[in-house]
């Protein structure tokens, strides 16, 4: 019986190691890719076109002039965040 168990509980440890390496390998990969996606969105081509895509929405919508503040607004306020940090 003790056989049996000892051998079970070294199945458990393993799984419970593979499972933690498992778990840090997945929180490296979403860094990674938060990061990523960071660095492709502070380009300044990327800005510009979500800042041109605002304004054209903002152009082409029943409120005009509201809607060009909001896309002036978003475009200020993704630019500052991304300076910033």
């Amino acid at each position: 019986m003790q056989l049996f168990l000892k051998s079970e509980l070294q199945h458990r440890d393993k799984a419970q190691e593979k499972y933690i390496i498992a778990q840090r390998r997945s929180d490296y990969a979403l860094e990674h890719v938060k990061l990523k996606s960071r660095l492709l969105i502070a380009r300044p081509a990327a800005l510009l076109s979500i800042f041109a895509a605002g304004a054209c929405k903002g152009l082409t919508s029943n409120q005009p002039k509201s809607r060009r503040k909001q896309a002036l607004f978003t475009f200020a306020r993704t630019a500052f965040f991304n300076f910033i940090g």
